[in-house]
């Protein structure tokens, strides 16, 4: 019973700011509500109102289709018609809409060729009201009308897909539907995640993000027993706390894009690792080879996400030989089946779990030569793309600019008033990623201070598993962005702890509170600019933008 209450003392508080992140991570997601029937036909729809009204806008959400033009036309006795509207670009499942200034009893939506998907149209008065179609001449055509509850007043976070989310959300509606795959610049495995919020909640907004989030909210009790494992449970909470209240942990899972993911799989590959690294010698051979066995599968799961994970991959050999060549002075027979096991461990599970991810995408995309040649060319399709993409975006950054939050990526925007807007921006925590620069530095002198000794292990850990997030990067010469530096951010929290433990809460106690309060500080003053929430533009310019080139609103 004593044992009980301690463990219930101890998980209380991480319970508890798992909660609190949930309640933030989940408020106003997105909504669970969207049109779910689409109009696909190659007929033109004509509709009729009735009489003859203004109509003062037009909305529309598009499907999985965004390159098909259509055009509208309008007219008041259905004999002569007048070019109204010509659509040729639209986010997919996101609301636009088209002002119009015309008088017509009926309107006419034309396709410019086959393959047009709309999830639902709309038109409105001049006082802003819906219209409801008096009769509809295309058969099939009501699926465009069916959902007119569901319109919004204008396009918002809550309606719509917003940055990348046009491309992974898709994908994954995509997959599940068996329609052809338009985004094929990364492996499928994160869009099959994001996939399953959708099949349990539909098209919606908050179906395409919950993957993301629960991801995100998953991120912090790996990163507790991550704390605990490294520096014991007094200073579990402070990495957990640390970082679930970094500006990125919260921007970057409630969007439905795939890093997320990546990172959730590289902290839960590099845990295994560090259990191994730390007590193999005490949890004897059968234990370690599930340890990184376990190391093996989740960052395979990473590298089947995003390429990225393998820059991840190459941190783990560096951790493991040192380890095992111990172990190979000990006992060379388990050295020897430790070694020939990794074999399986880090190349033929990474490369099975890579390739199974590839089921529902070659269900699709088969080029007719087989499943493996399907694979292959689409590693070459990625290779390609990636290789060629050197156009500047505004808000790309290069990799030192990252730890400095130099440039923010800014990915959406919304006018609510005059003086009110909103906006979600990715970045760090000044707190958290300046403070890592320090942080980065004392590990290094730690390295050199015998007295010290005791943290060289952790020490040499960190950085390996630091430099393997951050270095290639160096060598990327594509477009790159500041969420790029999200799988180092889990470290740069255990360097913060480490220096914290090692050199500063000996001299200043205080401290060990202070910072964490600073760190929680700094989250509540910027979360509207990270959740969208609306926001004083004067608030932001005054207290949130703090350098020229951080667009946050």
């Amino acid at each position: 019973m004593e044992k009980f209450l301690n463990q219930a003392k101890e998980l209380a508080p991480l319970l508890a700011l798992i909660l609190l992140y949930s309640v933030i991570a989940f408020y106003n997601l997105g909504n669970r509500e969207s049109p779910q029937t689409v109009w696909s036909e190659t007929d033109a729809v004509i509709i009729d109102f009735g009489e003859v009204v203004h109509l003062s806008r037009f909305q529309f959400m598009l499907g999985a289709r965004h390159n098909i033009p259509f055009m509208l036309y309008a007219s008041e006795d259905g004999q002569n018609w007048h070019f109204e509207l010509a659509i040729e670009e639209s986010s997919v499942f996101s609301w636009a809409e088209r002002p119009m200034y015309t008088y017509a009893k009926y309107a006419q939506i034309i396709a410019f060729r086959e393959g047009l998907r709309l999830q639902e149209v709309a038109f409105r008065r001049r006082d802003n009201t819906l219209l409801v179609p008096y009769q509809l001449f295309t058969q099939g055509s009501e699926v465009l009308f069916d959902e007119q509850h569901m319109v919004p007043e204008r396009r918002a976070l809550e309606n719509s897909t917003y940055f990348d989310e046009i491309y992974h959300a898709r994908t994954a509606y995509e997959f599940i539907n068996d329609l052809w795959v338009f985004e094929t610049t990364h492996p499928p495995l994160g869009k099959s995640i994001i996939a399953l919020g959708i099949r349990a909640f539909g098209m919606t907004p908050f179906g395409w993000r919950i993957a993301g989030t629960i991801t995100g909210i998953l991120m912090i009790p790996l990163m507790y027993m991550f704390g605990r494992l490294m520096f014991g449970k007094t200073w579990a909470l402070f990495v957990a706390f640390i970082f679930t209240f970094d500006f990125m942990t919260l921007a970057q899972t409630r969007i439905a894009t795939i890093d997320s993911y990546l990172v959730l799989f590289i902290i839960a590959s590099y845990l295994c690792m560090y259990a191994y690294y730390k007590y193999s010698k005490e949890l004897g051979l059968q234990k370690s080879l599930l340890l990184l066995l376990g190391s093996g599968v989740f960052i395979g799961l990473a590298i089947a996400v995003k390429w990225q994970g393998m820059y991840a991959a190459l941190g783990l050999p560096v951790i493991f030989f040192p380890v095992w060549y111990k172990l190979y002075k000990l006992n060379k027979r388990e050295a020897y089946i430790t070694f020939l096991s990794c074999f399986g461990f880090f190349i033929a599970v990474p490369l099975l779990i890579y390739t199974l991810s590839y089921i529902p995408f070659v269900r699709i995309m088969d080029t007719g030569d087989g499943f493996v040649a399907t694979v292959i060319a689409n590693q070459q399709s990625m290779f390609s793309y990636h290789s060629a993409l050197l156009d500047e975006h505004p808000f790309s950054s290069r990799w030192w600019e990252w730890p400095l939050i130099i440039r923010p990526v800014f990915y959406y925007a919304n006018t609510v008033s005059g003086t009110v807007r909103q906006g979600i921006s990715s970045f760090g925590n000044p707190a958290v990623w300046w403070v890592g620069i320090f942080a980065l530095a004392c590990a290094v002198s730690l390295l050199r201070d015998k007295a010290q000794k005791g943290y060289h292990a952790d020490v040499i850990f960190l950085l390996a598993a630091y430099a393997a997030q951050y270095l290639p990067w160096i060598f990327v010469y594509r477009a790159t962005f500041i969420y790029h530096y999200f799988p180092s951010v889990p470290f740069v929290v255990l360097l913060i702890t480490l220096m914290f433990k090692a050199y500063i809460t000996p001299k200043y106690p205080k401290l060990m509170w202070a910072y964490p309060t600073l760190v929680l500080g700094l989250f509540i003053l910027f979360l509207p600019v990270l959740s969208g929430a609306p926001v004083s533009v004067d608030f932001v310019q005054t207290f949130l933008r703090w350098f020229h080139a951080w667009v946050l609103v």
